[in-house]
């Protein structure tokens, strides 16, 4: 602690630094050391560093000029800009450093002006430099980028409105057809009504219900799934699944905008028997896609019935009788008669496009994430999931899987890196080839932490965020990415109860940085 503090004085400059320079004399080499290495730049005292011996004296002989004036904060600075400079080509190095830096003062503009400076040093010239060099600038490049975006951690907020939404775990948050935050079912103390709540769109602590109307208005439910759906250009939205005071539901609802403000629900028609329809289920997850027509499927993996846990993939489309697309005439969806639904089981297939064994195919898994990975030029659109829970509840997974769209199959990610304990009932989104993971459920307690997954590399990274704005620690709650980068995460909970309360954790910058950043090379051996 003794050091630590030592540290934070040396930081200040507004500190005394009599007092500092007389504890400074009594330390010991060793403890020295141990100090200058809290602050991120021990590299500069350790023998024989590789980097060039005139830099590293030059930055001892300018640091320890301030120390001997007392000049204490500038000797720290010294080191610091030393340590970014002579470490440039070792970009992985001063990236810890920097970080190392920050973690005693979050808001130190010459520690973001050196991150911008690596991110931009990656981008300009990693054309130029050899495959194994580049994997490791990518690698810097990422954690600089995610520490300048993350770096004022997360920000707070109320949850009030008249009347506002409950203390909650198990709802859905979605993105509307207005880019604004809708909220939708969720388990609390008291049971709930099937209401849909929108958030201000110029306060984010403040709700207001949505009017809705129709004569299938679902139960309120939790652990269900909500997805856009149908043509592209209509901001219609899936409700599917989740437990309720009813029981288990496995009926399809439709939730769709209506004039002048408001939802109005329907219920499509299966246009399949019962025995081909699938399991009611909780706890599963469902991604929309747009296909070449268009016209957007969800595709569900897994989730909890009757029978225990599932590794089904579905695919679920709907569309409207009259249709020369999807829900092209809104006469029939507002009427709902017309609106039909239909299923698809995608079974596991050999390389010769037979049916196979579920061999290369998830376990059976509930609560766990499932992401869409764009797709390119030269690779097709492809499924993330990652975690869930096995049979049983603490059995809790870490794995991660993609699911190729074109060729229908399935691959297990070898990670490597800060990989996240087995976890259940957290988020996860997709900025370009990255995914970040928000809390959980793992096999001791619920988590607050933030992880990366580059999944070009294969590589976690755990997301610094400063210790006094950090999330609480929660599963079970929903989260929506905003087209602005903004993170938003409501509710969930603890064993002990649900949580009234929302945070948002600004990704603006590494979206912004993210599609360049994916196309630095990566060499694999």
């Amino acid at each position: 602690m003794r050091l630590e503090r030592l540290a934070i004085a040396l930081m200040d400059k507004t500190q005394d630094t009599s007092a500092l320079r007389q504890e400074l004399q009594q330390l010991s080499p060793a403890q020295l050391r141990q100090l200058l290495g809290a602050s991120g730049h021990g590299d500069l005292l350790r023998d024989g560093a590789p980097v060039d011996p005139q830099l590293v004296e030059a930055a001892k002989v300018e640091g320890n000029a301030f120390f001997r004036r007392g000049q204490l904060h500038d000797a720290v600075t010294a080191y610091s800009r030393a340590t970014a400079y002579v470490a440039l080509k070792q970009l992985e190095r001063a990236v810890d450093d920097l970080i190392a830096a920050l973690e005693f003062e979050p808001r130190n503009k010459e520690c973001g002006v050196k991150l911008q400076a690596i991110i931009d040093n990656v981008l300009d010239v990693q054309q130029t430099v050899d495959a194994a060099a580049s994997t490791s600038w990518r690698r810097a490049a990422v954690r600089a980028a995610v520490v300048l975006s993350t770096r004022a951690g997360w920000s707070p907020s109320a949850v009030r409105g008249n009347p506002g939404p409950a203390a909650v775990n198990g709802h859905t948050l979605f993105l509307g057809g207005d880019d604004r935050v809708y909220l939708f079912g969720g388990r609390a103390v008291r049971e709930q009504k099937p209401k849909v709540f929108v958030l201000d769109d110029h306060d984010d602590s403040s709700w207001d219900v949505v009017p809705t109307h129709g004569t299938e208005t679902p139960s309120s439910r939790a652990w269900h799934s909500t997805s856009a759906i149908g043509s592209a250009d209509k901001a219609l939205f899936c409700v599917y699944g989740g437990v309720s005071s009813r029981g288990e539901d496995p009926q399809v609802h439709l939730l769709m905008p209506a004039a002048p403000r408001g939802f109005q629900w329907l219920q499509p028609r299966c246009i399949q028997d019962k025995s081909q329809m699938p399991a009611a289920r909780s706890g599963h997850t469902a991604v929309s896609f747009v296909d070449d027509m268009g016209d957007r499927a969800v595709y569900i993996f897994g989730g909890r019935t009757k029978r225990g846990v599932s590794d089904q993939l579905l695919v679920l489309r709907c569309s409207s009788k009259s249709d020369s697309g999807a829900f092209s005439n809104v006469s029939a969806l507002q009427d709902g008669s017309s609106v039909t639904c239909s299923w698809e089981e995608i079974e596991p297939r050999g390389q010769d496009d037979s049916v196979a064994a579920r061999s290369d195919w998830p376990s059976a898994r509930d609560g766990h994430s499932m992401c869409l990975l764009p797709g390119s030029e030269t690779r097709a659109c492809r499924l993330v999931v990652f975690g869930g829970n096995g049979q049983r509840n603490d059995d809790k997974m870490n794995d991660v899987w993609l699911f190729d769209l074109v060729e229908q199959r399935w691959t297990l990610l070898q990670c490597m890196g800060d990989v996240p304990a087995p976890r259940s009932y957290h988020t996860a989104h997709m900025v370009e080839d990255f995914m970040f993971v928000v809390g959980g459920r793992t096999a001791d307690s619920e988590d607050g932490s933030v992880f990366i997954l580059d999944t070009n590399t294969c590589e976690w990274f755990r997301v610094p965020i400063p210790r006094d704005r950090a999330l609480t620690a929660r599963a079970w709650h929903s989260s929506v990415l905003t087209s602005a980068g903004k993170l938003f995460v409501l509710g969930g909970g603890t064993f002990h109860g649900p949580l009234k309360d929302a945070a948002t954790l600004d990704l603006s910058y590494f979206q912004a940085h993210a599609a360049k950043l994916s196309h630095v090379a990566v060499h694999r051996s």
